[in-house]
């Protein structure tokens, strides 16, 4: 299923306004990347699940849509290099893993 950033913007817009978050009150560019978000869920599959808080509502994000969750987005662990917090970690060749933002190399199972 082919995830477009416009259609991604509207759906988290919309599920944001029905939980009383008017659009004025957040920039989701400041919260996250939303081209970014539309990449990795059409990318990924139907395996990715991405988990993120808007203004304190707590969103699940999938190629199938986006809603709201009961669940409290986990707290980010720290790198252990530079003590940031790490909201992803990044693999871009099989051996090699960087931490988001930070941009330290770290081990691949820092966020299980």
């Amino acid at each position: 299923m082919t995830v477009s950033t416009d259609d991604l913007v509207v759906d988290i817009v919309r599920t944001l306004e029905k939980q009383g978050i008017p659009r004025d009150a957040y920039q989701l560019g400041r919260e996250f990347d939303p081209e970014a978000l539309a990449r990795l869920l059409e990318t990924g599959g139907d395996s990715v699940e991405v988990r993120l808080e808007v203004r304190g509502v707590s969103l699940v994000a999938t190629n199938h849509g986006v809603w709201v969750t009961d669940d409290p987005p986990s707290s980010q662990p720290e790198c252990p290099k530079c003590g940031l917090p790490v909201a992803a970690v990044v693999q871009l060749v099989p051996a090699y893993h960087t931490a988001y933002p930070c941009g330290c190399r770290v081990e691949e199972d820092l966020l299980e």
